[in-house]
């Protein structure tokens, strides 16, 4: 394999990606989250509640990599702890809920409006950032991302207790998607003032694996739209993730607004027909059948197969994982990915 070395840094070919300039290469984004933390031999845990640990891991990854952004991001139930959910904190395994905050609508009054900076672990990441951002920010993009308003309001709730609520007591379920939307949009404000770009809204618990269209539609839709708007409030560009399936909701996602859709369990065949250069599209090889359990000819034939499929693509694509990539997965994977892009990927640039 022929590897060129790149010509122009990840913010000089993301500053030419928006503006439809020449590139030298295929944008390319593994999701190294969490299990970054081990190129530095922390814990998972330590990555999650410190932002020194957390900042070395993705300035470690980024140097050993050189992919095409630096996301932060720990776990989906960040939001939802600093609105008043207990987490538990495993040493090497992303962050969960313990239990339910609110139990009963009597609950609700235990939901707090958030203050970003103090409460829950929020202000790891915008310490962190200034870390990353003083060392590497000047040649890659660092962004934050944010917890969807689905993901939020049911981890609060409990996932289970949230979909039985979607048709037993709908209004309980839109007065959580409520507050959880205004948090959201304090902690995006947070990102903003702090100078960091926006991540992508990651709202896993949206996804029709977990919900149907029709669920999606009514409590799903209406609020990452809102959120979208905000985000493009800022003149910033916004990104959704979903995991999962999302093939029957490929359209409500682009309907948001989103500049930019996220895939991961979906036919990328399909994706590019109903996107229709709508937005640009995000994905998507598999973090388990691919990044987990390789090899790595396996992932080099993935990443090549999606590139030539998404040549004529009218919108913007970029080659990435499905979703954020297992701190069980071996690193010689994310270099995999890259070598293709670095390869197959190269477009003609001078």
């Amino acid at each position: 394999m022929d590897i060129r070395e790149d010509i122009l840094t990840p913010r000089e070919r993301s500053k030419a990606f928006s503006e439809g300039k020449p590139m030298d290469r295929i944008i390319c984004l593994p999701m190294v989250a969490i299990s970054a933390a081990y190129l530095i031999g922390k814990t998972i845990k330590e990555f999650q509640l410190d932002p020194e640990v957390m900042a070395q891991s993705h300035i470690a990854a980024y140097k050993r990599f050189k992919y095409d952004s630096v996301g932060l991001s720990t776990n989906c139930s960040v939001l939802a702890e600093a609105m008043g959910a207990k987490l538990d904190y495993p040493e090497d395994d992303a962050a969960n809920c313990i239990e339910p905050l609110v139990k009963s609508r009597e609950d609700l009054s235990k939901v707090k409006d958030i203050d970003p900076e103090k409460d829950g672990n929020l202000w790891v990441f915008y310490k962190a950032f200034k870390i990353v951002n003083e060392e590497i920010g000047q040649e890659v993009p660092i962004s934050i991302s944010v917890s969807g308003p689905v993901t939020t309001a049911a981890t609060l709730r409990g996932t289970e207790a949230f979909a039985r609520d979607m048709y037993a007591d709908p209004e309980l379920c839109h007065e959580l998607l409520r507050k959880s939307t205004d948090n959201i949009k304090r902690h995006i404000k947070t990102i903003v003032a702090h100078g960091a770009d926006i991540g992508a809204i990651a709202d896993p618990i949206a996804s029709a694996s977990v919900i149907s269209p029709k669920m999606f539609k009514q409590f799903a839709f209406p609020y990452i739209k809102e959120l979208v708007d905000y985000i493009h409030s800022f003149n910033s560009g916004a990104a959704l993730h979903i995991c999962g399936k999302s093939e029957k909701i490929l359209e409500l996602m682009v309907e948001t607004g989103a500049d930019t859709i996220s895939v991961d369990k979906v036919d990328l065949k399909v994706v590019k027909e109903v996107v229709a250069g709508r937005a640009a599209i995000v994905g998507n090889v598999d973090t388990t059948d691919e990044m987990l359990h390789g090899p790595v000819e396996k992932i080099q034939e993935v990443c090549k197969r999606y590139i030539d499929l998404m040549r004529d693509y009218k919108g913007l694509y970029i080659l990435s994982t499905g979703c954020d990539i297992s701190p069980k997965a071996p690193f010689e994977y994310v270099q995999a990915m890259m070598d293709v892009a670095r390869s197959y990927g190269l477009y003609e640039y001078n």
